[in-house]
């Protein structure tokens, strides 16, 4: 388990995509003490409305805490806007000047407050993340759905196979690697 993570909109609208099953509320504390989410990102969550309410519920529980750079001090300001800026460079979509906007605030919040672990589910991140933000101190590493289902079937976080599979597939991957590669049956 994690001591602490930031959570990006995406891996929300993605775990509480059903309303069946309700993997955003059930899996998130399984994977850190601490969570996270800057005020942008969860404005991003609007739909499905399954994912609103069990982000809902994990913030009025005081599971998943709301944050943003206006509290911060003056020190860490500085280091979240020189992160925020960084990003901005190779991030920042002119023609939508909202794109990316969550998982900038978010990482930047990360940078200025010693969060090591973003919770998302964009596969192209991480080389972001190391060549803008990581320079040996406090660095940010990324955390996927698939590399929660890694740490279920390791062992590092109790989640039964038949969940694990189920958040493979959530995650757009296929059941048969799962079944044959990831997680074989014994």
């Amino acid at each position: 388990m994690e001591d602490k993570i930031i959570i990006d909109a995406d891996i929300c609208i993605k775990l509480g995509g059903s309303d069946k099953y309700r993997f955003l509320y059930d899996i998130l504390p399984l994977i850190s003490n601490e969570i996270y989410m800057h005020t942008h990102a969860h404005g991003e969550v609007m739909m499905p409305s399954s994912a609103v309410s069990q982000l809902k519920d994990l913030i009025s529980e005081g599971k998943v805490v709301l944050v943003n750079e206006s509290e911060l001090d003056s020190q860490r300001r500085a280091i979240y806007d020189a992160a925020y800026n960084n990003l901005a460079k190779v991030m920042k979509n002119p023609k939508k000047p909202n794109k990316n906007k969550g998982e900038m605030c978010s990482l930047a919040y990360a940078k200025a407050t010693g969060i090591p672990i973003f919770a998302t589910d964009e596969s192209e991140l991480q080389p972001i993340i190391d060549t803008q933000l990581n320079t040996g101190i406090d660095d940010i590493s990324c955390i996927r759905i698939v590399d929660i289902v890694m740490k279920a079937r390791n062992g590092e976080i109790v989640v039964p196979r038949k969940v694990a599979k189920a958040l493979w597939v959530v995650a757009r991957k296929s059941k048969e690697r799962f079944d044959s590669e990831i997680w074989p049956v014994e």
